[in-house]
């Protein structure tokens, strides 16, 4: 263990920041929380993943007399942060299960004779004892890591974190600081009170995640095709597919390996050794995608993940913030995408309910799914519905997401339909599925088959929508909370949760949109063919140069790290083809193109016309 030693004289948290970490300047919030801590206050810090949560506990506890006790979640994450610290000179160890007695002894003897800057320790640690082996200690301050698993509204709560309140008891007087990058309104309050921090100070960042571009997309299909299309399009880069399960990991790693693709499986099945060794390559490597559970990612500071890729969604907004901040922490340009269907709803619910968490933490998880789903088939901007979420005002539209890159004027008001569809549901007493709900509503029913059913005023009132089109009425309408399904996972029934919610939707209090008209909607496999379907309509001279626009999106794209969808549409370039426009204004008046746009492509679109002409 290194020897006790003294910091230079009036050395400030700037002048260590510079010198250790070798940066000039704080980040975001960094200094004001840090000037907290090093005041003597408790804290609260919500900063967003790869905002530097770790440095406003790791300065002052450097600063500060003592040591610094941090609890951390999982040994990972812990031994990553502890080889980080010690490869900079800082003095730092950690406590856990995979350690000797002999070498926590060791570590504890250190921090005792005042060696040690940092000591990390689990929470399930503290709760088996090693509190009052840490008692003794000078400790400096105490740094509650990951605090959203505090708190049983939180998308990660773990019990053990709920006992960490009484360290205020073990170390009356010691400052402490919950720092966490995901936790809205109720679980900040949550936290505040489990661990009865004191006067605390209260830190929020914006969420914002300015170099993320977002997008989402309902399942069509076979995922892992769709997967496989989506992480090629990254080719060489690292990046991370999250899935639902086990078995999931491992078959999207297997198509992805036959596409090309390096390719990696992660969960918890597998043994300890192989995860470490896997985990440690996807640090060291380039271009590796890792296609894991949740089991993955906490902890793991690779900054260059250019894609996270959720084959399979999470459960809440937080989880799902938490999981795509793992890409781009370099503040590089980088994309998350997430797919999902009514199975995932389901499955998500299931989940759910069939936890023993009391009946209201249920409720409220519950709610929080819809909203995640909701907010996956909504057309609002992504990163701004979830700045919205976390409480931020006043966001503007981020102008990259899928749904800000959409045609002008697209949505189609299906409030008449969800009318319809709900009004079906409450007819048919609330105990029918789906699929017989749509063939009630089109009319369809075959002699013998819910000839009851058949006589009810909500009878062939649907005709207007083809089959199609009423699922993706009902889709809409089970994300946003307007219906429910019930009954057995497998043959579950379609119910309506919220009576004054469907009250207000006949009294036209409520609207449903769709993305696109539902009797218009095609697959997404056929529209991710577009740029065919597109070009079909081209002249033969046309299409040359619409090949020739592709092929230089393609170039803008890379080059600016986002999706080629970002520069262009296809319906946009292929209007750019026919149209040919040869300056800047005449560029502008091209639909889709705006006026930044024109003003940035304007040169290289001209020449690109000039050489097809």
């Amino acid at each position: 263990m290194s020897a006790a030693r003294k910091l230079p004289a009036d050395e400030t948290p700037l002048d260590l920041l510079k010198r250790v970490y070798g940066y000039d300047a704080f980040r975001g919030l960094q200094d004001a929380v840090i000037g907290d801590v090093m005041a003597g206050k408790d804290v609260l810090a919500v900063l967003p993943t790869g905002g530097g949560k770790s440095l406003c506990y790791q300065i002052p506890s450097i600063l500060r007399p003592g040591v610094g006790l941090v609890v951390s979640p999982l040994i990972a994450l812990m031994a990553d942060q502890v080889d980080a610290l010690k490869a900079l000179g800082v003095r730092a160890e950690r406590l856990d299960s995979s350690m000797s007695y002999e070498e926590k002894s060791a570590a504890l003897e250190a921090a005792a004779r005042g060696e040690m800057d940092m000591l990390y320790v689990s929470p399930e640690a503290l709760a088996n004892g090693m509190g009052q082996r840490v008692s003794g200690l000078n400790v400096s301050l105490i740094a509650i890591d990951e605090a959203h698993c505090v708190s049983q509204w939180g998308h990660d709560f773990r019990p053990d974190y709920r006992a960490l309140g009484r360290l205020k008891q073990l170390f009356p007087g010691v400052p402490r600081i919950a720092v966490t990058a995901t936790a809205d309104e109720r679980t900040r309050d949550d936290i505040l009170t489990q661990l009865d921090l004191t006067a605390p100070e209260t830190h929020v960042a914006s969420f914002d995640r300015p170099n993320l571009t977002l997008g989402a997309e309902p399942k069509t299909g076979g995922k892992s095709d769709r997967v496989v299309s989506l992480v090629k399009a990254h080719k060489g880069e690292s990046g991370i597919v999250y899935a639902a399960t086990r078995d999931g990991t491992e078959k999207l790693a297997e198509a992805l390996e036959k596409a090309g693709v390096p390719a990696l499986a992660y969960h918890a099945g597998l043994d300890s050794e192989l995860r470490a060794e896997r985990q440690r390559r996807f640090l060291l490597e380039d271009g590796l995608t890792m296609c894991a559970t949740v089991a993955f990612g906490m902890g793991v500071d690779k900054p260059d993940v250019r894609f996270v890729i959720h084959a399979d969604p999470p459960k809440t907004l937080e989880a799902y913030w938490q999981e795509v901040g793992r890409a781009g922490r370099d503040g590089k340009p980088a994309e998350g995408y997430a797919l999902y269907g009514p199975a995932d709803l389901r499955r998500s619910i299931s989940w759910t309910m069939e936890s023993d968490a009391s009946e209201e933490v249920r409720r409220v998880q519950l709610n929080k799914t819809r909203q995640l789903f909701a907010f996956f088939n909504g057309n609002d901007c992504r990163r701004g519905a979830v700045r919205r979420y976390f409480g931020e005002a006043k966001v503007e539209p981020c102008g990259v997401c899928d749904n800000c890159q959409r045609e002008p004027g697209t949505g189609y008001d299906a409030t008449k339909f969800a009318q319809m569809a709900v009004s079906a549901v409450i007819r048919c007493g609330q105990r029918i599925g789906r699929g017989r709900l749509i063939i009630h509503l089109t009319g369809q029913a075959r002699d013998g088959f819910d000839e009851d059913l058949s006589q009810l005023s909500t009878y062939g009132i649907g005709t207007d929508l083809s089959k199609q089109g009423w699922n993706a009425v009902f889709d809409e309408l089970l994300f946003s909370g307007l219906l429910a399904e019930s009954g057995e996972v497998m043959r579950p029934v379609i119910i309506v949760p919220d009576a004054e919610e469907a009250k207000a939707l006949f009294r036209g209090e409520r609207e449903v949109w769709l993305r696109e008209d539902p009797n218009q909607r095609k697959s997404k496999r056929a529209r991710r063919g577009s740029a065919s379907a597109v070009s079909m309509d081209l002249s033969e001279r046309d299409r040359a140069l619409f090949d020739a626009l592709r092929t230089w999106r393609l170039e803008t794209a890379k080059s600016k790290g986002v999706p080629p969808y970002v520069i262009f549409h296809d319906k946009t370039l292929a209007a750019i083809a026919q149209e040919r426009p040869s300056g800047e204004d005449s560029l502008r008046a091209v639909s889709g193109v705006g006026e930044k746009k024109a003003s940035r492509y304007a040169a290289e679109i001209s020449k690109l016309v000039s050489d097809a002409a």
